[in-house]
C-alpha cells in the first residue's frame, strides 16, 4: 500500500460521511461535493493499486533475470 491508496480510501470514507451529513441536513450541494470526493477517492485508490502492481511486477521480473 502506498500513500495514494491510503489517501484514496480516506477520501472515499470522508465522502461517504459528508454525503450522509448532507442527506440529514437536506443540503444537495454538500451531497454532490461528497459524491465528487468519493469518486476522486476511488480514482486515487485505483492509481495507487496500479502503481503497486507495476512495482511488484518489475521486482519479480528483475529477480528472474
Amino acid at each position: 500500500m502506498n500513500k495514494k491508496t491510503i489517501t484514496g480510501q480516506f477520501n472515499f470514507a470522508l465522502g461517504k460521511f459528508q454525503e450522509s451529513v448532507g442527506s440529514v441536513l437536506g443540503n444537495v450541494q454538500l451531497q454532490r461535493a461528497a459524491q465528487r470526493r468519493q469518486m476522486d477517492g476511488r480514482i486515487m485508490h485505483a492509481v495507487g493499486e496500479a502503481q503497486d502492481l507495476i512495482k511488484r511486477s518489475l521486482r519479480q521480473r528483475a529477480g528472474s533475470l
